[in-house]
């Protein structure tokens, strides 16, 4: 359960925007100089995705129905393979997934297929996926993380995986590209982004 802002110690507030996590040492009453230094190497992509070169992560906000493209099936706004995330090989993947719609909605990373199938649930990297997985994360409040090591370069999807959401448009391509020495995001991106 989050911390009302009224007992966040003050240095950590600056920490709270734009962040995916509350930061752990704010969270317990500390300080913020430990998180802070560790944020000074974060490089933001844009408001969804953000990367630490110096210890090849990546964090990746994915927030399920962002907005009504699709009619919610979407991932930040993209869908029917229309957005494409890519992360440098070997990296560690960390994702935040957040379902805003009024209907359960999940994550899974899966290799590239067509056609997409009704009801992923084969993971290409262990870790790769959000419980709740066939029946999906609760309308507007599920929250879950999934977090890999990118091991394998190739073309994947990011898809909805309760049954019949990824084959109606809810996916979008995720890259592990051997070439790459930053992620990157591009195509369909929610405004803002």
């Amino acid at each position: 359960m989050p911390l009302p802002l009224s007992i966040v110690p003050a240095a950590c507030l600056p920490l709270l925007a734009g962040t995916l996590a509350f930061p752990p040492a704010c969270a317990a009453g500390g300080a913020a100089p430990a998180s802070a230094a560790a944020r000074a190497d974060s490089t933001p992509v844009n408001r969804f995705v953000s990367y630490d070169a110096g210890a090849k992560s990546v964090s990746i906000r994915l927030i399920a129905a962002l907005n009504g493209a699709r009619g919610g099936f979407n991932f930040n706004g993209g869908s029917a393979g229309d957005q494409t995330i890519s992360v440098p090989l070997g990296w560690k993947v960390h994702f935040d997934v957040r379902n805003n719609d009024a209907i359960p909605h999940s994550a899974i990373v899966i290799a590239d297929q067509t056609p997409v199938p009704n009801a992923p649930d084969q993971p290409a990297f262990p870790g790769a996926y959000t419980a709740h997985l066939g029946d999906g994360l609760a309308p507007q409040t599920g929250h879950d993380t999934m977090s890999f090591v990118a091991a394998t370069a190739g073309n994947y999807l990011i898809a909805c995986g309760v049954p019949g959401h990824a084959p109606s448009g809810m996916y979008i391509r995720f890259v592990v590209s051997p070439t790459a020495t930053a992620p990157s995001n591009t195509g369909t991106i929610a405004a803002g982004g």
